[in-house]
């Protein structure tokens, strides 16, 4: 097993609001006999719980990375379209087939470019932990699998699925871009997930054009947020789990950025 691929997805969960607000409990327990210390610990987890349950932090975040690349303007094509790995759910019991989850947009988008013209074939990535999902299976083959439901010829269609992360996505998948002889491609993620995608793209030496989907807000709703109602004042002070997650989705991808920065796999 790759330590690093293990650490990257145990250590941010230290840092991410639940894990935080965890640890600060059991902090809590252990110093139940040093009151001022226990009473530290407790409030500074009702403040991460309260702040982070709230939504102008997550909303904040996740729209500075939605905001990175604006939406796809239909003027550019390119040979292959690349859908990176996510948002299926493998076809296991009860489930009678391949289902989408959030990030599901990646390939429903992907499959819709595609069949509008904007490139001649699909590339679809990822594959699945072993330690995380005893299955033969892998995203690359499942979206696959809907692309093909949605109208795109199985001839059209590029999977790559021996990469477990997004940095081992864009080795592999440029091993395959280059062996076609293709140096552009449209990139097809999720909108918080782009910026990090694009950079780890263009460090193997590819042009993007990115067309990002999977937003988590949209105008309207950024505007909503931003004006006060008395009918919306509980979801300011009641901290909702919501929140909690899309503030952890924006953070795994900071961190990400970050990391990938510090091991050079991206500028």
């Amino acid at each position: 097993m790759d330590v690093f691929v293990y650490l990257s997805k145990f250590l941010p969960l230290l840092v991410y609001p639940a894990g935080a607000v965890t640890i600060l409990l059991i902090l809590a327990l252990i110093f139940s006999r040093r009151k001022h210390l226990q009473k530290l610990f407790l409030i500074l987890a009702l403040v991460i719980l309260f702040i982070c349950g709230n939504p102008f932090p997550a909303a904040w975040l996740t729209r500075s990375l939605e905001s990175a690349y604006l939406p796809f303007d239909g003027t550019k094509k390119a040979e292959v379209i690349v859908v990176l790995g996510g948002g299926t759910e493998t076809k296991a019991w009860p489930r009678q087939m391949v289902e989408i989850s959030g990030a599901g947009d990646r390939i429903l988008y992907g499959a819709e470019l595609l069949n509008a013209g904007y490139g001649d074939y699909l590339l679809t990535g990822g594959s699945y932990i072993d330690w995380q999902h005893g299955t033969d299976s892998s995203p690359a083959s499942e979206m696959a699998e809907i692309a093909v439901k949605l109208g795109v010829p199985k001839d059209k269609i590029l999977v790559q699925d021996r990469s477990i992360n997004t940095q081992e996505e864009a080795v592999e998948d440029a091993k395959i871009l280059r062996e076609l002889g293709v140096d552009e491609i449209i990139l097809v993620t999720s909108a918080t997930h782009m910026m990090r995608s694009v950079g780890l793209f263009e460090a193997q030496g590819l042009k993007v054009i990115p067309a990002p989907t999977d937003y988590g807000y949209t105008d309207d709703d950024w505007e909503t947020l931003m004006t006060f109602s008395w009918a919306r004042l509980h979801t300011y002070i009641i901290p909702q789990a919501s929140n909690m997650s899309s503030l952890e989705t924006a953070l795994k991808e900071y961190i990400g950025i970050v990391v990938y920065r510090l091991r050079g796999w991206m500028d």
